[in-house]
């Protein structure tokens, strides 16, 4: 059957909508949950889309062109209810009816996808090209959609993209009920752009955020913002406290005041600009500014405050009149940036290096405890060292117990990098508790040079008079086990390796700060199990196709496109990863590595059509090869790129991670719909099958990856989609033997 331009065209934009429908729900799922649950939003994606795919195989009656339309207008109609199940207390009382309800429209989105390639199956190039180019496209689109419009509302705009797809599939009198279709999704999103029909209960969350006690107790939102980031609360608590910030839900920043002064400085973040009186001073993560507070109260000359969070920064500013002005005054400098690509790319020294909690409870971090953080790993401190003068500080304000005994973890590995054994290091550390507070709160301090027995006895009185604990001061104070890591009589390493929990220091390629458990983490364990069972069904596939047919290539080929879904995550998510300091925000290393990997893979697939079509057909195990020959040849150029570019500006950093990254995702687009043409010329059904097993690795692939990088390191998934691709060349070369009969 031939291609029009319409089906094309309907493939791009289905393919842009189910991504703006994905990245729109990993930011609504933020607020509504915690951060790990952006993963499970991710595998549920592209769960739902293979289940959709394999329907077309269970019943051929489904692979109709007249039904195009209806598969896409189900996946609007679906992503509406959607957005409505996020606004109710579903999400609360059934949060697994609501995943559930997230696979629907990726269910549509994947049957309508197999249909179309199933018929045009000559045509799979083309298609895959417009498949992923209009994902890749959708990826880049959802920025400044979420950035203007909000999470909500972008789902309902994805659902009139599925509806505009509709229309483009349809014909005849089939475009009076498409039409019908977008102009019901149009108006439901105008009217809740100007009305806010649709919005979530920040006071009825599932998760137990500190914002729903604060909301439950009195308090008051009194600005909301939405970006790609976060989402973003200004809340009033009442009762004259001072105002919070508050980031997805949590991570609650509190707003100086000058009335509250007194309490203000009853902090224990207080401390280190208090008892050094600190001259340049430079803070990761301020937030709404009690951070810049302190420092103003030390009479610093020079404070420059890095956050990550935009709609903060602004938040302040526009509540000047409340706070003093505290990031407008002539001392101070405010970037909104990531803290620790920021200095990487700065040659300035500091005296004081400053990192207030990201999260704000105890408690709260638990749910935290699966997210990267690389403002908190060796690689970060070692870089923070470096950043100090010769009497500077680094301090850190942790949350707990387990957290002190990983920063200490963190920064005994940071001062071994500088060739100290773990008794010299310790010299350099000091510890104090705030037992007032409500829940117990450290403070780490780091020194540039070693502590003296008169730095330890003066700083040990100042806390002692403020009410603060001191729990390791040098040549003074110190506490089993540290007393024989003092002495030289054991290592740190050897203490922790005895601890039930894991306090291993984290690093860029494993950093996960907040991840204690050894092993597969218990919330990862059932996706683990998925895996097992996902690939125990794979195989019971093969054999079946392997009994009932003649050709033995048929028979290999779900193995072939299976380890093509695992091996494109993979990478993809390493890339992510590797790009993200780089580029200094995490939301810019996931746009450009999605755009690349998509739209260059959409364009190496056309480019297969047209000029390589011979060469492949010829010698079909090229392209997985070259896959793995560019991924190696990326990996050992990538660490000398970013460290000669670090200091670019921001427009040539995404212009050398995207041109290095292009000639490995032209690549990885071409053996899968190659795969898909050869496929369907022996089984149309088995077009069908192809997607639904590429979508279930896929799945698998992201979670092994994840795993992987919790419990080896992100180095791990490279390896994984290297081996993914390798297996697949040599798959494809036994398909290619077992045809020619060799």
């Amino acid at each position: 059957m031939p291609l029009s331009p319409r089906r094309l065209l309907a493939a791009a934009v289905l393919s842009a909508s189910a991504m703006c429908l994905e990245i729109a729900l990993t930011r609504l799922l933020s607020v509504l949950f915690f951060p790990p649950y952006v993963f499970l939003v991710i595998s549920m994606a592209i769960l739902g889309i293979g289940i959709g795919a394999a329907l077309p195989a269970l019943r051929l009656s489904r692979i109709r062109a007249d039904r195009l339309a209806h598969y896409c207008l189900a996946a609007a109609a679906s992503s509406l209810l959607l957005a409505v199940l996020c606004c109710t207390a579903l999400p609360l009382h059934r949060p697994a009816l609501l995943f559930a309800a997230l696979t629907v429209p990726f269910a549509c989105v994947g049957l309508g996808l197999s249909v179309l390639f199933s018929l045009h199956a000559d045509h799979s190039r083309l298609l895959y090209m417009g498949d992923l180019v209009g994902a890749g496209l959708g990826a880049v689109l959802a920025i400044p959609l979420l950035n203007r419009f909000g999470a909500l509302n972008v789902v309902l705009v994805a659902a009139l993209g599925f509806a505009l797809a509709a229309y483009y599939l349809s014909a005849g009198r089939g475009r009076i009920v498409t039409l019908l279709g977008m102009a019901v999704c149009a108006s439901v999103f105008g009217a809740n752009v100007n009305a806010r029909l649709l919005d979530i209960d920040m006071s009825a969350l599932a998760a137990e955020k500190p914002i729903v006690s604060a909301l439950s107790a009195g308090g008051e939102i009194l600005d909301t913002r939405w970006d790609a980031f976060a989402r973003t609360d200004l809340v009033d608590p009442g009762a004259g406290q001072p105002l919070r910030i508050y980031v997805d839900g949590g991570a609650a920043s509190v707003m100086p005041q000058p009335a509250s002064s007194a309490q203000h400085l009853r902090d224990i973040g207080f401390f280190p600009f208090a008892t050094e009186q600190p001259a340049r001073i430079f803070i990761v993560g301020p937030g709404a500014g009690l951070d810049v507070y302190f420092a103003l109260q030390s009479q610093a000359e020079s404070i420059t405050a890095v956050e990550v969070n935009g709609a903060s920064v602004d938040m302040t500013r526009a509540m000047s009149s409340r706070n003093g002005a505290v990031y407008d005054q002539p001392n101070v400098t405010v970037f909104v940036d990531d803290g620790r690509g920021a200095l990487r790319r700065s040659n300035d020294k500091y005296d004081l290096i400053f990192l207030s909690q990201v999260v704000s409870l105890a408690a709260e971090r638990g749910g935290y405890a699966l997210s990267e953080n690389t403002v908190y790993t060796t690689d970060a401190f070692s870089e923070y060292l470096a950043h100090l003068t010769d009497g500077g500080q680094l301090a850190l304000k942790l949350y707990d117990e387990a957290t002190l005994t990983r920063g200490l973890s963190t920064a005994l590995a940071a001062l071994r990098r500088q060739g100290k054994s773990d008794s010299q290091a310790l010299e350099h550390l000091m510890v104090f508790l705030d037992e007032q507070a409500g829940s117990p709160v450290p403070l780490l301090l780091v020194g540039a040079q070693p502590y003296t027995e008169d730095d330890s006895l003066a700083l040990g009185a100042v806390a002692r008079s403020v009410g603060f604990t001191p729990l390791l001061l040098p040549h003074v104070l110190v506490q089993p086990p540290f007393d024989e890591v003092a002495a030289g009589a054991m290592t740190f390493s050897e203490t922790i390796a005895n601890a039930a929990a894991d306090y291993t220091p984290p690093t860029d390629d494993r950093p996960y700060f907040f991840q204690f458990e050894r092993g597969i983490p218990t919330s990862l364990q059932p996706l683990a199990l998925m895996i097992l069972l996902g690939g125990l069904g794979l195989m019971l596939l093969c054999l079946r196709l392997w009994r009932g047919s003649r050709s033995v290539a048929r028979s290999l080929s779900p193995v072939y496109v299976a380890l093509l879904g695992m091996g494109f995550i993979a990478l993809e998510i390493y890339a992510i990863q590797q790009t993200r300091l780089f580029l200094g925000h995490p939301t810019w290393a996931v746009a450009l590595a999605l755009f690349t990997f998509l739209v260059g893979g959409g364009i190496g697939s056309g480019l297969s059509q047209v000029r390589l079509r011979g060469l492949l057909s010829r010698v079909p195990s090229l392209s997985p090869l070259l896959v793995v020959i560019l991924a190696l040849a990326w990996h050992g150029l990538w660490s000398m790129l970013s460290r000669e570019l670090i200091t670019a500006t921001l427009p040539t950093r995404l212009l050398a991670a995207l041109v290095s990254l292009l000639p490995l995702a032209l690549c990885m687009g071409v053996p899968f719909p190659q795969a898909l043409a050869e496929i369907a010329k022996l089984d149309r059904r088995g077009v069908a099958i192809a997607w639904s097993v590429n979508g279930l690795a896929t799945v698998a692939g992201s979670i092994a990856a994840v795993i992987l990088s919790i419990t080896v390191g992100f180095g791990a998934a490279l390896w994984l989609g290297v081996a993914a691709y390798a297996l697949a060349a040599l798959n494809r070369l036994l398909m290619s033997r077992a045809e020619s009969g060799i």
